[in-house]
């Protein structure tokens, strides 16, 4: 009768409905169309943790409708309840509550939620009790056939950490420096944090695996501060780093606006402070503080032989302009006006068989030679020079800074041990958080 069925089914061009997924054989078959919770309470323990964490949900009211040992049913869960009196807590999702891990869409969410009650975990991550602050989390939990989806929504408020702990643990981390640098200017930390696995893993907990992302981002915002910075402004890892010609201390345009977008996002950090080095690499910047010295001594001597012409509105020519003959007169000034005598030229080594124009030409340009060397040995760069040059630089930088107003100037400290390195020929100063 049924091949005869199906055969009809077929011709009729009709397909035959799949048949319904039976019950597990150990679940009794279950219909209930609503469950009601009043003044119920839900207890969590960990264990895993020294010394043990404990959580008591209290006033636990809602609803569960639709309870059903069917294959595909979802019940409706709507509770709601309190994890100390002013900590409200709601669960919300749907979930199948024969086979939990076939499929669950639950939302968690807690509010106001004392964050003291949370040193068994923080200490061992911390090394300190938390000794003030307010927790609010969004937590979604998706299951599907053994495959779980978390969404960690983590709000933070206020936190503070209290004395160091006997109990150290893994506690290495500078986590009063991370949390300054994760606050807003409010004192909130938000933080994302996912978990995905599979429940089949013997070794998957969620606890762990929350806590060492968490630890991750700790880690990431101590060794990349700056990168952390990004979220408030794009160009925020290249902000910390400002190039300087050697011998100059003067920003370009770009370089000062980075740093004014910087300090505009530190105005949300407000529990952090930046230094800013006072340096200079004498391997680059003596030889080009010489070089400029150099050049302002020709110029000098320049203006003194062009007094006349210049008291007539007449241009003082550039050294590179004059003829051949006047710049050895320029120079010989100059190392005259170093050494206190008329340079001694030494003479030209000429081949034999060149000609009296040629013969002249290269005597000329070795006393030229000779010349700009004994005028550059004759120039001095002081260590003195170098310093007010970092410390021009230093100042540079806090301006461009403080320009727009929103940086609190106490809060930017020059210091002398900050890190300057050779970047491609360049002075590089990399500004520090703290």
């Amino acid at each position: 009768a049924e091949e005869k069925a199906e055969r009809a089914a077929r011709k009729a061009g009709k397909t035959a409905a799949p048949a319904e997924q039976p019950v597990p054989p150990d679940t009794f078959p279950t219909r209930i169309r609503a469950l009601r919770i009043e003044g119920g309470r839900m207890n969590f323990s960990d264990y895993f943790v020294q010394p043990n964490f404990s959580a008591d949900v209290q006033d636990l009211s809602g609803t569960v409708g639709g309870i059903s040992s069917a294959f595909e049913s979802h019940a409706k869960v709507d509770l709601a309840g309190k994890l100390g009196e002013f900590s409200p807590v709601s669960i919300r999702g749907e979930l199948q509550p024969f086979a939990f891990d076939r499929y669950t869409d639950i939302g968690l969410k807690f509010e106001n939620i004392s964050l003291p009650i949370l040193n068994p975990y923080s200490t061992p991550l911390a090394g300190y009790a938390i000794a003030k602050g307010k927790l609010t989390t969004d937590l979604p939990y998706r299951i599907e056939n053994r495959n779980l989806d978390a969404q960690h929504k983590i709000r933070v408020d206020q936190l503070e950490w209290g004395e160091a702990t006997a109990t150290q643990g893994e506690a290495t981390l500078p986590v009063k420096f991370a949390t300054a640098l994760l606050k807003d200017r409010h004192g909130v930390i938000s933080l994302d944090v996912p978990v995905a696995g599979t429940l089949d893993d013997p070794t998957f907990r969620i606890g762990p695996i929350v806590w060492q992302v968490i630890k991750n981002i700790i880690v990431k915002a101590v060794t990349a501060p700056f990168a952390l910075l990004g979220s408030l402004f794009a160009g925020a890892e290249e902000a910390q780093f400002v190039d300087f010609a050697p011998g100059e201390d003067s920003l370009d345009a770009a370089t000062a606006e980075r740093l004014g977008a910087l300090a505009q996002s530190l105005v949300e950090k407000p529990e952090l402070k930046l230094d800013v080095p006072i340096g200079t690499l004498p391997e680059l910047d003596r030889p080009a503080l010489a070089d400029r010295a150099y050049r302002s001594a020709l110029e000098a001597v320049l203006t003194m032989r062009y007094a006349k012409a210049a008291k007539k509105g007449e241009p003082v020519p550039a050294f590179d302009s004059l003829g051949t003959e006047e710049r050895i007169e320029v120079l010989g000034a100059l190392v005259q006006q170093q050494t206190g005598a008329r340079p001694q030229v030494p003479e030209a080594a000429i081949p034999e068989g060149t000609s009296r124009e040629e013969a002249k030409a290269l005597r000329q340009k070795a006393e030229l030679e000779y010349l700009e060397q004994a005028a550059r040995n004759g120039i001095a760069v002081p260590d003195i020079d170098l310093e007010k040059l970092g410390e021009a630089r230093a100042a540079a930088v806090e301006r461009a800074l403080l320009a727009g107003g929103g940086l609190e100037p106490a809060r930017v400290f020059k210091v002398r041990e900050g890190k300057v390195t050779d970047e491609g020929g360049k002075v590089r100063f990399q500004l520090g958080l703290q």
